[in-house]
Protein backbone atom coordinates (compact mmCIF):
# COMPACT_ATOMS: atom_id res chain seq x y z
CA UNK A 1 0.00 0.00 0.00
CA UNK A 2 1.38 3.39 -1.14
CA UNK A 3 2.12 5.72 1.62
CA UNK A 4 0.23 8.76 1.94
CA UNK A 5 1.91 11.94 1.19
CA UNK A 6 1.58 15.37 3.73
CA UNK A 7 -1.87 16.79 3.12
CA UNK A 8 -3.56 14.12 1.23
CA UNK A 9 -5.56 13.13 4.43
CA UNK A 10 -7.77 10.04 5.41
CA UNK A 11 -11.16 8.71 6.75
CA UNK A 12 -11.52 5.59 9.12
CA UNK A 13 -13.93 4.55 11.25
CA UNK A 14 -12.99 4.56 15.23
CA UNK A 15 -13.72 1.18 16.36
CA UNK A 16 -15.16 2.50 20.16
CA UNK A 17 -17.26 5.65 19.29
CA UNK A 18 -18.35 4.18 15.96
CA UNK A 19 -17.30 7.92 14.73
CA UNK A 20 -15.57 8.69 11.32
CA UNK A 21 -12.55 10.68 11.56
CA UNK A 22 -10.88 12.53 9.27
CA UNK A 23 -7.06 13.26 9.92
CA UNK A 24 -4.71 15.41 7.71
CA UNK A 25 -1.17 16.59 8.01
CA UNK A 26 -0.31 19.96 7.22
CA UNK A 27 2.63 22.03 8.00
CA UNK A 28 3.76 19.06 9.87
CA UNK A 29 0.88 19.20 12.68
CA UNK A 30 -1.68 16.30 12.45
CA UNK A 31 -5.38 17.59 12.49
CA UNK A 32 -8.78 15.52 13.13
CA UNK A 33 -12.44 16.13 12.11
CA UNK A 34 -14.95 14.02 13.84
CA UNK A 35 -18.52 13.37 12.32
CA UNK A 36 -21.42 10.58 12.60
CA UNK A 37 -21.34 9.61 8.94
CA UNK A 38 -17.97 9.10 6.55
CA UNK A 39 -19.14 11.17 3.82
CA UNK A 40 -19.38 14.45 6.38
CA UNK A 41 -15.88 13.58 7.26
CA UNK A 42 -14.91 13.50 4.15
CA UNK A 43 -16.29 16.88 3.53
CA UNK A 44 -15.06 18.62 6.71
CA UNK A 45 -11.80 17.17 5.63
CA UNK A 46 -11.94 18.87 2.18
CA UNK A 47 -12.76 22.12 3.91
CA UNK A 48 -10.05 21.77 6.89
CA UNK A 49 -8.11 21.51 3.35
CA UNK A 50 -9.41 24.14 1.93
CA UNK A 51 -9.25 26.71 4.59
CA UNK A 52 -5.60 25.70 4.86
CA UNK A 53 -4.88 26.05 1.00
CA UNK A 54 -6.46 29.54 1.06
CA UNK A 55 -3.78 30.50 4.20
CA UNK A 56 -6.94 30.57 6.94
CA UNK A 57 -5.92 27.89 8.98
CA UNK A 58 -7.46 28.42 12.30
CA UNK A 59 -6.52 26.30 15.31
CA UNK A 60 -6.48 23.41 16.43
CA UNK A 61 -9.70 22.27 16.75
CA UNK A 62 -10.01 22.05 20.67
CA UNK A 63 -11.59 25.68 21.32
CA UNK A 64 -14.92 25.30 22.66
CA UNK A 65 -18.04 27.93 22.91
CA UNK A 66 -17.16 28.30 26.35
CA UNK A 67 -13.59 29.41 25.38
CA UNK A 68 -15.15 31.92 22.79
CA UNK A 69 -17.50 33.44 25.38
CA UNK A 70 -14.18 34.09 27.83
CA UNK A 71 -12.30 35.85 25.23
CA UNK A 72 -15.34 37.87 24.18
CA UNK A 73 -16.05 39.01 27.94
CA UNK A 74 -12.73 39.99 28.63
CA UNK A 75 -11.64 41.62 25.26
CA UNK A 76 -14.51 42.68 22.96
CA UNK A 77 -17.30 43.28 25.35
CA UNK A 78 -15.41 46.11 26.84
CA UNK A 79 -14.29 47.68 23.88
CA UNK A 80 -17.88 47.63 22.75
CA UNK A 81 -19.14 51.40 22.22
CA UNK A 82 -22.43 52.56 21.61
CA UNK A 83 -22.88 56.41 19.96
CA UNK A 84 -19.14 56.56 20.72
CA UNK A 85 -19.63 56.38 24.49
CA UNK A 86 -18.89 53.17 26.63
CA UNK A 87 -21.76 50.67 27.08
CA UNK A 88 -24.65 51.52 29.52
CA UNK A 89 -24.05 49.67 32.39
CA UNK A 90 -27.60 47.74 31.95
CA UNK A 91 -26.51 46.96 27.96
CA UNK A 92 -23.68 45.57 29.22
CA UNK A 93 -25.44 43.45 31.98
CA UNK A 94 -27.83 42.33 29.47
CA UNK A 95 -24.96 40.99 27.34
CA UNK A 96 -23.14 39.61 30.47
CA UNK A 97 -26.09 37.63 31.03
CA UNK A 98 -27.07 36.17 27.60
CA UNK A 99 -23.18 35.32 27.13
CA UNK A 100 -23.51 33.47 30.20
CA UNK A 101 -26.59 31.62 29.37
CA UNK A 102 -24.46 30.39 26.19
CA UNK A 103 -21.87 29.30 28.08
CA UNK A 104 -24.22 27.19 30.67
CA UNK A 105 -26.02 25.61 27.40
CA UNK A 106 -23.03 24.86 24.69
CA UNK A 107 -20.00 26.26 26.78
CA UNK A 108 -18.58 22.88 26.02
CA UNK A 109 -19.30 22.30 22.53
CA UNK A 110 -16.03 22.52 20.41
CA UNK A 111 -16.14 25.47 18.00
CA UNK A 112 -15.49 23.48 14.76
CA UNK A 113 -18.54 21.10 15.74
CA UNK A 114 -21.17 23.92 16.54
CA UNK A 115 -24.33 23.77 14.15
CA UNK A 116 -26.63 25.72 13.02
CA UNK A 117 -29.33 23.04 14.63
CA UNK A 118 -27.44 23.67 18.08
CA UNK A 119 -28.28 27.20 18.10
CA UNK A 120 -31.44 27.10 16.92
CA UNK A 121 -31.75 23.97 19.35
CA UNK A 122 -31.35 26.13 22.22
CA UNK A 123 -33.37 28.93 21.19
CA UNK A 124 -36.26 26.66 20.86
CA UNK A 125 -35.27 25.81 24.47
CA UNK A 126 -35.13 29.08 25.86
CA UNK A 127 -38.59 29.97 24.54
CA UNK A 128 -40.26 27.17 26.20
CA UNK A 129 -39.06 26.17 29.59
CA UNK A 130 -38.32 29.01 32.03
CA UNK A 131 -34.48 30.81 32.90
CA UNK A 132 -33.20 31.43 35.55
CA UNK A 133 -31.71 34.81 36.01
CA UNK A 134 -28.05 34.73 35.68
CA UNK A 135 -25.20 37.58 35.91
CA UNK A 136 -28.22 39.99 35.99
CA UNK A 137 -32.38 40.24 34.83
CA UNK A 138 -33.06 38.85 31.61
CA UNK A 139 -32.96 41.89 28.54
CA UNK A 140 -36.35 43.92 28.97
CA UNK A 141 -37.12 42.82 32.02
CA UNK A 142 -37.78 45.60 34.69
CA UNK A 143 -39.96 43.55 36.92
CA UNK A 144 -37.53 41.29 38.41
CA UNK A 145 -40.32 38.39 38.07
CA UNK A 146 -39.49 34.90 38.80
CA UNK A 147 -37.62 32.91 36.34
CA UNK A 148 -39.80 32.50 33.04
CA UNK A 149 -39.35 31.30 29.10
CA UNK A 150 -37.69 33.94 27.23
CA UNK A 151 -40.09 36.45 24.44
CA UNK A 152 -38.94 37.06 21.36
CA UNK A 153 -37.09 40.59 21.80
CA UNK A 154 -34.96 38.08 24.22
CA UNK A 155 -34.18 35.79 22.07
CA UNK A 156 -33.39 37.99 19.25
CA UNK A 157 -30.76 39.40 21.57
CA UNK A 158 -29.25 36.15 22.35
CA UNK A 159 -29.07 35.48 18.66
CA UNK A 160 -27.30 38.75 18.49
CA UNK A 161 -25.00 38.38 21.30
CA UNK A 162 -23.95 34.53 19.74
CA UNK A 163 -22.95 36.24 16.67
CA UNK A 164 -20.66 38.75 18.25
CA UNK A 165 -19.06 35.98 20.17
CA UNK A 166 -18.52 34.13 17.09
CA UNK A 167 -17.72 36.98 14.96
CA UNK A 168 -14.44 37.76 17.60
CA UNK A 169 -14.17 33.95 17.29
CA UNK A 170 -12.85 34.13 13.40
CA UNK A 171 -11.45 37.11 13.51
CA UNK A 172 -8.70 35.32 16.27
CA UNK A 173 -9.05 31.97 13.76
CA UNK A 174 -10.88 29.83 16.74
CA UNK A 175 -13.59 29.45 13.78
CA UNK A 176 -13.50 29.61 9.69
CA UNK A 177 -17.79 31.03 9.71
CA UNK A 178 -20.24 32.50 11.96
CA UNK A 179 -23.48 30.10 12.39
CA UNK A 180 -25.10 32.31 14.13
CA UNK A 181 -26.14 34.26 11.43
CA UNK A 182 -28.15 31.73 10.21
CA UNK A 183 -30.18 30.37 12.59
CA UNK A 184 -33.61 31.32 12.77
CA UNK A 185 -36.02 32.01 15.25
CA UNK A 186 -39.25 29.35 15.42
CA UNK A 187 -42.33 31.16 14.24
CA UNK A 188 -44.27 30.28 17.12
CA UNK A 189 -41.39 31.90 19.49
CA UNK A 190 -43.84 34.52 21.69
CA UNK A 191 -43.23 38.31 21.02
CA UNK A 192 -42.91 40.41 23.84
CA UNK A 193 -46.15 41.78 25.13
CA UNK A 194 -46.50 45.49 23.72
CA UNK A 195 -45.74 48.22 26.20
CA UNK A 196 -48.97 49.79 27.53
CA UNK A 197 -50.06 53.26 27.05
CA UNK A 198 -53.00 54.93 29.34
CA UNK A 199 -55.88 56.31 27.03
CA UNK A 200 -56.13 60.23 26.86
CA UNK A 201 -59.39 58.95 29.73
CA UNK A 202 -56.83 57.48 32.30
CA UNK A 203 -54.14 59.57 31.85
CA UNK A 204 -56.42 62.49 32.66
CA UNK A 205 -57.80 60.20 35.74
CA UNK A 206 -53.96 59.57 36.77
CA UNK A 207 -52.67 63.22 35.95
CA UNK A 208 -55.66 64.38 39.03
CA UNK A 209 -54.82 61.64 41.43
CA UNK A 210 -50.58 62.80 40.81
CA UNK A 211 -51.35 66.35 42.56
CA UNK A 212 -51.39 65.49 45.80
CA UNK A 213 -48.51 62.47 45.63
CA UNK A 214 -45.24 63.86 46.86
CA UNK A 215 -43.19 62.61 43.64
CA UNK A 216 -46.64 63.35 41.71
CA UNK A 217 -44.37 65.78 39.43
CA UNK A 218 -42.22 63.16 38.68
CA UNK A 219 -45.00 60.90 36.88
CA UNK A 220 -46.80 63.76 35.59
CA UNK A 221 -43.60 65.25 33.83
CA UNK A 222 -42.81 61.22 32.32
CA UNK A 223 -46.37 61.22 31.24
CA UNK A 224 -46.04 64.47 29.31
CA UNK A 225 -42.68 64.80 28.18
CA UNK A 226 -42.15 60.95 27.51
CA UNK A 227 -38.74 60.41 29.37
CA UNK A 228 -36.95 57.49 30.21
CA UNK A 229 -37.53 56.45 34.31
CA UNK A 230 -33.71 56.46 34.68
CA UNK A 231 -33.65 60.26 32.85
CA UNK A 232 -36.25 62.03 35.11
CA UNK A 233 -35.28 60.38 38.26
CA UNK A 234 -31.57 62.30 37.42
CA UNK A 235 -32.99 65.13 36.67
CA UNK A 236 -31.13 67.77 38.37
CA UNK A 237 -32.09 71.45 39.38
CA UNK A 238 -29.30 73.23 37.71
CA UNK A 239 -30.71 71.17 34.73
CA UNK A 240 -34.12 73.18 35.35
CA UNK A 241 -35.11 76.57 34.43
CA UNK A 242 -38.85 77.25 35.68
CA UNK A 243 -38.58 80.56 34.63
CA UNK A 244 -38.08 79.59 31.17
CA UNK A 245 -40.18 76.36 31.46
CA UNK A 246 -36.93 74.01 30.16
CA UNK A 247 -35.75 71.25 31.18
CA UNK A 248 -32.33 69.83 29.65
CA UNK A 249 -32.00 66.15 29.85
CA UNK A 250 -28.35 65.58 30.83
CA UNK A 251 -27.95 63.06 33.56
CA UNK A 252 -29.54 59.73 34.44
CA UNK A 253 -30.16 57.43 37.23
CA UNK A 254 -28.57 53.94 37.20
CA UNK A 255 -27.92 50.73 39.58
CA UNK A 256 -24.54 50.28 40.10
CA UNK A 257 -22.86 47.93 42.90
CA UNK A 258 -26.32 47.73 43.83
CA UNK A 259 -27.10 50.75 44.68
CA UNK A 260 -29.01 54.15 42.81
CA UNK A 261 -26.44 56.64 41.40
CA UNK A 262 -26.40 59.62 39.09
CA UNK A 263 -24.70 59.38 35.89
CA UNK A 264 -23.76 61.73 33.38
CA UNK A 265 -24.08 58.78 30.13
CA UNK A 266 -27.10 58.73 29.17
CA UNK A 267 -28.77 55.35 26.64
CA UNK A 268 -27.28 56.81 23.67
CA UNK A 269 -25.75 60.29 22.30
CA UNK A 270 -29.12 60.90 20.71
CA UNK A 271 -30.61 61.10 24.12
CA UNK A 272 -29.61 64.22 25.45
CA UNK A 273 -32.38 67.41 24.99
CA UNK A 274 -34.31 69.92 26.17
CA UNK A 275 -37.89 70.19 26.88
CA UNK A 276 -40.10 73.09 26.86
CA UNK A 277 -42.71 72.02 29.71
CA UNK A 278 -46.35 72.98 29.78
CA UNK A 279 -47.25 75.09 32.44
CA UNK A 280 -49.27 72.05 34.31
CA UNK A 281 -46.08 70.62 34.48
CA UNK A 282 -44.14 74.14 35.58
CA UNK A 283 -46.65 74.24 38.02
CA UNK A 284 -46.25 71.03 39.97
CA UNK A 285 -42.62 71.22 39.37
CA UNK A 286 -42.58 74.62 41.39
CA UNK A 287 -45.30 73.26 44.12
CA UNK A 288 -42.60 70.07 44.35
CA UNK A 289 -39.48 72.39 44.96
CA UNK A 290 -41.53 74.29 47.67
CA UNK A 291 -42.00 70.77 49.58
CA UNK A 292 -38.55 69.36 48.88
CA UNK A 293 -36.95 72.42 50.50
CA UNK A 294 -39.52 71.73 53.36
CA UNK A 295 -37.88 68.37 53.50
CA UNK A 296 -34.71 69.42 53.18
CA UNK A 297 -34.94 71.35 56.31
CA UNK A 298 -36.57 68.87 58.40
CA UNK A 299 -34.16 65.88 57.45
CA UNK A 300 -31.45 65.55 59.62
CA UNK A 301 -29.52 65.45 56.69
CA UNK A 302 -29.62 65.68 53.09
CA UNK A 303 -27.62 63.66 50.45
CA UNK A 304 -27.64 65.38 47.15
CA UNK A 305 -29.43 68.78 47.04
CA UNK A 306 -29.19 68.35 42.67
CA UNK A 307 -31.39 66.07 42.75
CA UNK A 308 -34.96 67.18 41.30
CA UNK A 309 -36.51 63.76 43.09
CA UNK A 310 -35.30 62.35 45.73
CA UNK A 311 -35.86 60.31 48.72
CA UNK A 312 -36.68 61.78 52.25
CA UNK A 313 -33.11 61.92 52.85
CA UNK A 314 -31.72 63.21 49.76
CA UNK A 315 -30.39 60.06 47.90
CA UNK A 316 -31.11 58.76 44.08
CA UNK A 317 -34.56 56.63 43.88
CA UNK A 318 -34.66 53.43 43.68
CA UNK A 319 -36.24 51.81 40.80
CA UNK A 320 -37.90 48.72 42.93
CA UNK A 321 -39.84 51.72 44.44
CA UNK A 322 -40.55 54.13 41.89
CA UNK A 323 -42.64 50.66 39.90
CA UNK A 324 -44.32 50.28 43.64
CA UNK A 325 -45.38 53.67 44.09
CA UNK A 326 -46.75 54.21 40.59
CA UNK A 327 -48.61 50.66 40.96
CA UNK A 328 -50.35 52.56 43.83
CA UNK A 329 -50.98 55.28 42.20
CA UNK A 330 -52.76 53.75 39.33
CA UNK A 331 -54.51 51.48 41.47
CA UNK A 332 -56.07 54.49 43.53
CA UNK A 333 -56.93 56.45 40.45
CA UNK A 334 -59.07 53.75 39.22
CA UNK A 335 -56.51 53.35 35.74
CA UNK A 336 -54.85 50.19 34.66
CA UNK A 337 -51.46 49.72 36.29
CA UNK A 338 -48.45 50.31 34.16
CA UNK A 339 -44.94 50.00 34.71
CA UNK A 340 -42.61 53.61 34.79
CA UNK A 341 -41.69 53.18 31.10
CA UNK A 342 -45.42 53.04 29.90
CA UNK A 343 -45.60 56.65 30.89
CA UNK A 344 -42.90 57.19 28.18
CA UNK A 345 -45.22 55.32 26.04
CA UNK A 346 -47.98 57.25 26.97
CA UNK A 347 -46.54 60.41 26.09
CA UNK A 348 -45.33 59.30 22.82
CA UNK A 349 -48.94 57.53 22.26
CA UNK A 350 -50.56 60.71 22.97
CA UNK A 351 -48.61 62.95 20.92
CA UNK A 352 -48.68 61.02 17.84
CA UNK A 353 -52.54 60.73 18.36
CA UNK A 354 -52.42 64.19 17.87
CA UNK A 355 -51.21 64.24 14.96
CA UNK A 356 -47.56 64.99 15.78
CA UNK A 357 -45.06 64.35 13.29
CA UNK A 358 -43.25 60.87 14.30
CA UNK A 359 -39.92 62.06 14.12
CA UNK A 360 -40.65 64.79 16.38
CA UNK A 361 -41.96 62.07 19.04
CA UNK A 362 -39.04 60.15 18.36
CA UNK A 363 -37.05 63.39 19.26
CA UNK A 364 -39.10 63.54 22.27
CA UNK A 365 -38.50 60.19 23.79
CA UNK A 366 -34.82 60.51 22.63
CA UNK A 367 -34.59 58.02 20.33
CA UNK A 368 -32.49 58.24 17.00
CA UNK A 369 -34.74 59.41 13.92
CA UNK A 370 -34.77 58.93 10.11
CA UNK A 371 -33.86 62.23 8.83
CA UNK A 372 -30.18 61.60 8.80
CA UNK A 373 -26.93 63.01 10.07
CA UNK A 374 -28.55 66.87 9.69
CA UNK A 375 -31.36 66.25 11.82
CA UNK A 376 -29.38 64.21 14.50
CA UNK A 377 -27.91 67.56 14.81
CA UNK A 378 -30.60 69.76 14.06
CA UNK A 379 -32.97 68.25 16.64
CA UNK A 380 -30.63 69.50 19.80
CA UNK A 381 -30.32 72.55 18.85
CA UNK A 382 -33.97 72.94 19.22
CA UNK A 383 -36.16 72.52 21.91
CA UNK A 384 -38.86 69.75 22.01
CA UNK A 385 -42.09 71.28 22.32
CA UNK A 386 -44.38 69.50 20.14
CA UNK A 387 -44.88 66.67 21.72
CA UNK A 388 -45.36 67.78 25.47
CA UNK A 389 -47.81 70.34 24.34
CA UNK A 390 -49.96 67.93 22.30
CA UNK A 391 -49.53 65.40 25.21
CA UNK A 392 -50.74 67.62 27.76
CA UNK A 393 -53.39 69.25 25.54
CA UNK A 394 -54.84 65.20 25.11
CA UNK A 395 -54.82 65.05 29.13
CA UNK A 396 -56.66 68.38 29.19
CA UNK A 397 -59.16 67.53 26.75
CA UNK A 398 -60.42 64.04 28.40
CA UNK A 399 -60.47 66.07 31.83
CA UNK A 400 -62.74 68.85 29.95
CA UNK A 401 -64.99 67.04 27.13
CA UNK A 402 -67.29 69.18 26.95
CA UNK A 403 -64.80 72.39 26.60
CA UNK A 404 -62.57 72.70 22.68
CA UNK A 405 -59.30 73.33 22.53
CA UNK A 406 -57.95 76.78 21.65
Amino acid sequence: MARRINGEGTVYKHERTGRWIGAVTLDGRRKKVVAKTREEASRRLLLLKREHDAGRGVGDGNATLGDAVDVWLARALPARRSGGQPLAPGTREAYEWCAGLWRNELGSRRLRALTVNDVEGVLDRLANRPVPQQGGRPPGDKRGRQPRPLGRSALVKMRSVLGMILDTAVRRRLVTHNIARAAELTPTAKRTKRRAALEPADAARLWHALQTERLGAMYATAMVAGHRPGEIAGALWPDLDLDAGTLDVRHAVRREKGRPVVVNALKTEVSERMYVLPSEVVTMLRRHRTAQAVERLSAREWADDRLVFATRVGTPLDAANVRRELARICRHAGVPVILPNELRHTAGSLAADAGVPLHEVADALGHADTRMLDATYRHRLRPVEAAPAAAMAAIRAAQNPNQSEG
